[in-house]
């Protein structure tokens, strides 16, 4: 490697870091600035279908951005009885887990005393004086800290409605410009990206929220508690590939314990991994199909980094950013040679 390479390489590394670590550290700004970018992605069409109307585009992209808000609003409306029916029983909920955790701890007195008794004959006072430490009782959040995070909460909605919304504004003309850069893409290319996105989460969307209601239904007749609240979960989770079913899995592994004795506490969770395993090997290949062919370890490795960035929003832009650059860098094969693949909303002419 020659002394200019070796120079380019090192400056490439150094501008990557320096990315991810501006990305890590603006978290306040970037998450919801690239959440309503790619959202605004996603409802494209949508704003595509509203401007074939005849309406001016900035109507279009405003009625967009208003019935995204309805949607959410109505969500929240729906759900709020049953979420306000799980707080109400989160106290009993935490004094059963925290009676089970007593349970599983007398089980290991044995382990600890063997510990104890190591840690005395090595002489380890500060390892004790760390586990007495440990006892301090949690401070839990309460209103003025909930007062305190409100300004953070609407800084980001509003950077979040404001690039959603001048996204679908300015697409037109965005893309015009990147064609004239020098960037290897077209506006041809990004419109196509675009509909790829838009169709792809628009159908993890509609699978995501059919399991949720199956969910519902079947945690309705096992008889466990709050049952629309766990397909409201199934159906958010969903989203983050891997990790967030395995999580749910081990929720509904502890509530069943909780609620229910012998076998059948196993079953709610037995049953979610069941529909969910029949969801990812047969429903979502049979609407995406081998359209999209994405490495799996690409995927996950693509979610952990987006999950150790940003959290759970990380978690739920991972995939269409993925799949947007990918198809950009031309590693992405959606539709069989020849074909076109269709929007999920008639094209504006």
């Amino acid at each position: 490697m020659t002394h200019r390479a070796a120079q380019t390489l090192f400056l490439g590394i150094l501008a990557t870091v320096a990315l991810f670590s501006a990305l890590r550290l603006g978290q306040g700004i970037f998450a919801p600035l690239l959440t309503g970018l790619v959202l605004g992605i996603v409802c494209a069409p949508l704003a595509n279908l509203v401007e074939r109307t005849g309406l001016p585009r900035t109507l279009a992209a405003l009625i967009v951005l208003g019935l995204l808000v309805l949607l959410t609003i109505g969500l929240f409306v729906a759900m709020g009885p049953t979420i306000n029916e799980a707080a109400r029983s989160a106290p009993d909920i935490w004094r059963e887990m925290t009676f089970l955790l007593e349970n599983i701890r007398s089980t290991m007195a044995g382990v600890e005393d063997l510990q104890e008794t190591v840690s005395e004959a090595l002489g380890d006072d500060d390892a004790q004086g760390t586990a007495d430490d440990g006892g301090d009782a949690v401070s839990i959040p309460g209103v003025f800290d909930a007062l305190a995070l409100a300004p953070s909460v609407a800084a980001a909605l509003l950077i979040f409605a404001g690039s959603f919304y001048f996204f679908l504004l300015s697409r037109a003309s965005l893309y015009e410009k990147v064609e004239r850069s020098i960037l290897p893409w077209n506006r041809r290319m990004l419109e196509r990206a675009e509909a790829r996105v838009s169709r792809y989460f628009l159908t993890i969307t509609l699978i995501n929220g059919t399991f949720g209601v199956l969910i519902w239904l079947v945690m309705t007749l096992v008889g466990l508690p709050q049952p629309g609240l766990w397909g409201l979960a199934a159906f958010l989770f969903n989203f983050v590939l891997y990790l967030g079913p395995a999580a749910l899995a081990v929720a509904f592994l502890v509530v069943g314990i909780l609620t229910f004795d012998g076998a059948m506490s196993v079953v709610p969770a037995v049953l979610y991994v069941s529909l969910n395993m029949t969801e990812g090997q047969f429903v979502t290949p049979a609407l995406v199909g081998q359209q999209m062919k994405v490495n799996p370890l690409l995927v996950f490795v693509s979610l952990v980094f987006w999950l150790w960035l940003w959290g759970p929003i990380g978690g739920i832009v991972a995939i269409p950013v993925l799949v947007w650059t990918l198809y950009l860098l031309g590693r992405l094969d959606w539709e069989p040679e020849g074909q076109e693949m269709p929007s999920p909303f008639p094209r504006m002419r």
